[in-house]
């Protein structure tokens, strides 16, 4: 960057942080009581958790099906969220898959999925701040994926220009393609950003990369979120922690039945499926007020343990490694990473899987500079080790200086860079390898000049391919994914240390 960092006084009070209970450096959340569903002038068509969000509701939270026999069994809630301990009890060394999700209004729109090989994952450890998910792993790499999704084709029932829908969950990533859900089940063309004869809900679309919603607050974060989808008769509006914009024009009139998680329909399979852990799902027959819309989003904060301040922003950016592809139970190294650190962070995750270092610098003002908030103290941009797909696809290491460079200066004056060496590939030739082992030298050399920090991913673990650390030849394990996450958090907590 060339110029000192700046500090800006404020807390962003409605910045969203993702905690693991496991993570010895985290305070444990304060325990709260039972924070239900505030009463509307409408009651809510559907509504899912693994937590308990109406008061009157008694049956049961999901309904579980262990892997290795198919034998299935409810799980009810304990004082809050559905109950972990009997979930691990009856797993035993198996894994769960989500059979069924049990709508708690009582109007019997569960969410199902029969297909074993398709069920998302239940896994009772993983963890935000205290509340349990269902994880909706739909692709991280596509040759050992399926398709995770669920559906319920027979409601609710919902008219496209008057509804309003609520999601708490953590993605996986911010900008890529991913895919929460859709009005109906089965919707074949559901876009957020171009869609108006169809009432769905996209992640966020890969194009145009330069899309001004990409601004700050404007994309999911890492963090736990909710996200606001409203139809009205002024037009679509989506929200993520109350920062607020309109889609479109007014939605088409009409009813839609049936409502879906996890996957466009668009191709089967589809590669760009769901990748996110949900915690809770609410929606209503109506477009919600404004006072109603917080109402409904302060108690889903409240009753999941969400917390909502912090003055550290930290910006990913990088290829399929740092997206997260060959991660376990949706915990990707920089999910790892933001649940460890000892100070709260607000965290996105840009990267976009095959991307080079030459796109990065191409869309380094639209994507990372434009994520620059000052409400936030400190604004930290951390380089996922980039650039293994240029020198697979023959750029030259004088080609990586220069891109390196051109991001480097594109990013905003007051955002601190973390760089990031080019990590071996078990598959690279003699040239790469000597593109590689230059491109680092030079970095190493030079980095001060342009970033704050660097972070050395030449790791004695990933020198040779092995099953210990990769899922396949290039993309890591749970365990690679932990070796990740420990070798960027130095340089994270040393920066908003100083």
């Amino acid at each position: 960057m060339g110029v000192p960092y700046m500090f800006f006084r404020g807390v962003l009070s409605d910045v969203l942080w993702t905690s693991a209970a496991a993570a010895p450096s985290q305070p444990a959340p304060v325990p709260v009581d039972p924070v239900y569903l505030p009463a509307l002038s409408t009651a809510p068509a559907v509504v899912y958790g693994t937590t308990r969000l109406v008061q009157t509701y008694s049956g049961p939270a999901l309904r579980v099906q262990r892997v290795v026999d198919d034998v299935e069994q409810d799980i009810g809630f304990g004082s809050k969220y559905f109950d972990t301990a009997a979930a691990t009890s009856f797993r035993g060394a198996s894994s769960l898959g989500l059979r069924k999700w049990y709508d708690q209004t009582g109007n019997g729109f569960h969410q199902e999925q029969a297909t074993k090989v398709n069920q998302p994952g239940v896994f009772p450890e993983v963890l935000y701040n205290g509340a349990p998910s269902i994880s909706f792993d739909s692709s991280a790499l596509v040759q050992n994926q399926s398709s995770k999704f669920t559906a319920c084709t027979t409601g609710p029932t919902i008219a496209k220009e008057n509804f309003t829908e609520f999601y708490l969950l953590s993605p996986n990533f911010s900008l890529n393609d991913n895919y929460y859900g859709s009005f109906p089940a089965d919707a074949t063309t559901v876009s957020l950003f171009t869609t108006t004869a169809n009432v769905g809900l996209r992640g966020n679309n890969t194009t145009p990369f330069n899309d001004t919603r990409t601004g700050p607050r404007k994309v999911p974060p890492l963090n736990q979120c909710v996200l606001r989808w409203r139809g009205g008769p002024t037009g679509k509006q989506f929200g993520v922690n109350g920062s607020l914009f309109l889609v479109g024009t007014a939605p088409v009139a009409g009813n839609v039945t049936g409502k879906g998680f996890g996957r466009w329909n668009a191709t089967t399979p589809s590669s760009y499926d769901g990748e996110f852990d949900i915690i809770a799902y609410v929606a209503y027959p109506a477009a919600l007020s404004d006072a109603e819309c917080l109402a409904v989003e302060a108690a889903l904060k409240a009753q999941c343990n969400v917390l909502t301040s912090s003055t550290v922003k930290v910006v990913f950016d990088g290829d399929s490694r740092t997206e997260g592809s060959g991660h376990s139970k949706n915990q990707t190294w920089t999910k790892k990473l933001v649940q460890s650190v000892s100070t709260p962070i607000y965290a996105v995750n840009m990267a976009v899987g095959g991307q080079y270092l030459s796109n990065m610098a191409t869309n380094v003002a639209g994507r990372v500079n434009n994520q620059y908030d000052a409400a936030f103290t400190k604004n930290i941009v951390c380089m996922g080790g980039p650039g293994i797909n240029d020198l697979t696809n023959g750029r030259t290491d004088a080609q990586l200086i220069t891109d390196f460079q051109t991001y480097a200066n594109g990013i905003h004056a007051s955002q601190l860079l973390i760089a990031a060496t080019i990590p071996y590939r078990d598959t690279a030739t003699a040239q790469q390898e000597t593109y590689r082992n230059s491109y680092n030298a030079w970095l190493r050399a030079n980095y001060a000049t342009y970033a704050e920090r660097l972070v050395e991913l030449d790791i004695p673990q990933f020198a040779y391919w092995s099953a210990n650390y990769y899922i396949d030849i290039v993309h890591f394990n749970d365990a690679g994914q932990q070796l990740w996450a420990d070798a960027f958090k130095p340089a994270i907590e040393s920066l908003i240390a100083a």
